[in-house]
Parts: C-alpha cells; structure tokens; sequence
C-alpha cells in the first residue's frame, strides 16, 4: 500500500498505459480521479474499481481545454481533498515523413501531447504544494531520447515531455514537488496494435519491434505502471528530473 492515502489524478487513462496507472495506484492505496474523451471505456474501468470498493472517480475530460483541466482539479480538491500525484498520459501518434505530414496533424501533436502536459502541470501545482508528497510524471518515450525516423512529430513532443519534466523539477524543487518522465519502449497496448496493423503488415511490423528490443518481448502496460509507481511513491524520494527508460534495453544498442 505505498499510496495509501494519497489522491492521484491520471489523465488519459481509459486504456492502455494509463489504464494500468489507475488501477495499480489504486491496488495501493490511492484515491484516483483519472480522465480520458472516451467515456464509455472510463466509465467501464470505474465500475470495475469500484466494485472491488476502490476509491476511484472517472471524468470525461479533454485536456487541451484549460477550463476542463481547471475543473478536473476542483474535482480532486472536492472528492478526496487535494492532489498529491499527477500523471501525464493523454496523447496522440499520427506517423507520417516530414515532408508528407499535415500541418493540422503536426500542430493536433503539439496540442494534445504537449499543451495537455502543460495545462495540467500549471493548474496541479497549487495543489500539489500542498502535499508533503507530491510528484508529477509526464509521459515520455524511447523516442524522446533517440531519433525516430517517420515520427518526427511525435519524437519532438515526448523529447518535449522530457525536457519539461526536467524544467519542471527545478522550477518545483523548492516545493518539495519531484517531477520525472517516464519513457517506455515498445509497450503491447491497444494503441501500438493499431499502428501494426496501420502498416499493412502487423505482423512483420510486431516480429521487427519485437527484435529491435534486446530482452526480446514488448513491454506490458503493467510494466510501465510499476515504473511510475516508483516514479510517484517514496521509493524514488531523492529522484527528480530524471527521464526513466523502461525499454528492454532499445536505447541501450
């Protein structure tokens, strides 16, 4: 129970990696208000918590609005009192080269990946200097660190996620607020599926990702919630800024 007591809020948690966030921080203890634009698949997560007597309260919100972010914090200060952890999980990858991208896609990117991390951060700070444990996670990516050819977009905003976690952690350090980035790889999600089969070829595209990571498999959205379980606990008290790689070693070639 390492959140016992604590309130979480995660946004973009409907499926996949953050869907793993809800429910693990909750497993230990946390109250969590989390948020996504799909309100069925959110609202399918919250019975199922709250039928095992979780704690949690799913709001459907669309984080690139700074009114809904203003209102998805008074949600927590109302609900369990305040906000001792944010997670940044809200975001979008549409792929193509430089010089075939949309402008519209290119900029739908930047509003969604990064004005979504911004806009949260801003309006969780006053709350979270309230907390003698508060910790923000923006989620980051391999591609972060490392060059990725056909995504450029997407690349440039979770370099931005790391790079703003860094900022961040400074700018709060005097809060008493850590704030890090994690960076999965290659992660079996809902959302990495769709980009497979999005090639025209699934599973040569799946078999080429796979063997691009040197422990041989993908990552679990499990996986990737332990990691920011460390992140946001007292596991991790002396940690801020640090961009955590958890990728089967894909960075480390």
């Amino acid at each position: 129970m390492r959140l016992e007591g604590r309130v979480a809020l995660i946004a973009g948690a409907s499926r996949g990696i953050g869907e793993a966030m809800v429910k693990l921080f909750s497993d230990e203890g946390a109250r969590v208000v989390f948020c996504a634009r799909r309100e069925e698949l959110g609202r399918m997560i919250e019975r199922e918590l709250r039928d095992k007597g979780r704690e949690v309260r799913f709001v459907r919100a669309d984080v690139t609005e700074e009114d809904a972010v203003r209102r998805l914090m008074i949600t927590a200060k109302e609900l369990y009192g305040g906000l001792d952890i944010l997670v940044t999980c809200a975001g979008v990858a549409p792929a193509a080269p430089i010089e075939e991208m949309a402008l519209s896609d290119w900029e739908d990117l930047m509003r969604v990946n990064v004005n979504s991390m911004f806009l949260l951060t801003k309006h969780a700070i006053p709350l979270l200097r309230q907390s003698d444990h508060g910790a923000i996670v923006t989620l980051g990516s391999t591609f972060g660190h490392v060059g990725a050819g056909g995504s450029a977009g997407y690349a440039v905003t979770k370099a931005a996620a790391v790079n703003f976690a860094k900022s961040a952690a400074l700018e709060l350090a005097g809060d008493g607020i850590r704030v890090n980035s994690l960076c999965p790889g290659g992660t079996a999600t809902e959302f990495l599926r769709e980009w497979f089969e999005s090639t025209g070829d699934a599973a040569g595209t799946e078999e080429w990702l796979i063997g691009a990571h040197p422990l041989g498999r993908l990552a679990t959205p499990e996986d990737q919630a332990k990691a920011a379980l460390f992140l946001v606990s007292d596991d991790s008290s002396f940690v801020t800024g640090h961009g955590l790689l958890v990728d089967g070693g894909y960075t480390a070639q």
